[in-house]
């Protein structure tokens, strides 16, 4: 049984995120942010303060994220790789340096979307490689622009706390896999790794288990 306003009022948890997508990724976590908070064994609410504006590189991401987070505990910055290789290991390093919570995903964020549906482990040649398999675990029809709102709003409807659950798991399957490939390393000796490759399963753990959720 889930509770929104009714029952005992909760502290609140306060995670200020960067993110580069104003459509995918800030509804995405919009929507974390309300299964959370209809848990019912939740300890805390948890609340995101979003480092705006939007867009930009990795880099950018992550220095809007600094800006944003002065003073604040809890910080986190989501970004895709997108083939912009020395940005990504700036951002990596920057946002390690800053104690910054990562969220990245090599290609993009339609991987992680895609493993909410999907146990999804191929690798693609660009950040377009995951539209046409988003497309059909959605049932959207073909051809539609992933990244419009209208579209985004309709994967969002078919998302629940069990796909979120499912999804940290076949990530974590994935960073499993990983570790016998070959890793890249970032200036500062941070390790990553080509696509399929994602770090958001361990920002949402982390949250999930200051929150009182289980993941």
């Amino acid at each position: 049984m889930n509770r929104t306003q009714k029952g005992p009022k909760r502290p609140q948890l306060l995670c200020v995120l960067g993110c580069e997508g104003e459509n995918q990724e800030r509804l995405y976590f919009q929507k974390i942010q309300e299964l959370v908070n209809k848990t019912e064994k939740r300890t805390h609410d948890l609340s995101f303060l979003y480092a705006e504006p939007f867009g930009g590189d990795p880099k950018c991401v992550v220095e809007r994220t600094i800006t944003r987070s002065i003073g604040k505990t809890n910080k986190a910055s989501v970004f895709d790789y997108d083939g912009k290789t020395s940005k990504y290991e700036e951002a990596i390093d920057l946002a390690m340096e800053h104690r910054i919570v990562l969220g990245y995903t090599n290609y993009c964020f339609d991987l992680w979307l895609l493993l909410h549906k999907e146990n999804y482990i191929q690798a693609v040649s660009n950040q377009d490689g995951y539209a046409n398999e988003l497309r059909k675990a959605y049932g959207l029809k073909k051809g539609v622009n992933i990244k419009k709102k209208e579209q985004v709003e309709k994967i969002m409807e078919q998302i629940n706390m069990e796909d979120v659950i499912t999804a940290i798991a076949r990530a974590e399957s994935i960073a499993f896999h990983n570790l016998k490939k070959a890793s890249h390393k970032t200036p500062q000796g941070y390790m990553y790794y080509d696509n399929p490759d994602t770090q958001i399963h361990n920002m949402l753990k982390l949250l999930f288990h200051k929150v009182g959720v289980s993941a």
